[in-house]
């Protein structure tokens, strides 16, 4: 994969991003914070925190699986 295809991948990724949530949120499609909260809680920091974690190292893992194909 070429500089050239990252670079316009990583900014269609964005644009995708910057048009998606609005149309969510005016859907009414909670945010991942209001998903946190109503799974964990409000004082459960540490939970939400390693959850999060720990679901980003898999979307990692994967996406570089499925690149290396």
């Amino acid at each position: 994969m070429s500089k050239k295809s990252r670079l316009l991948y990583f900014v269609m990724g964005l644009f995708t991003t910057l048009l998606l949530l609005p149309l969510l949120y005016a859907l009414g499609v909670p945010s991942y914070a209001d998903v946190l909260t109503a799974i964990f809680g409000d004082g459960s920091i540490i939970w939400a925190t390693s959850f999060s974690l720990i679901l980003l190292l898999l979307i990692t893992i994967g996406m570089g699986k499925i690149i290396k194909r």
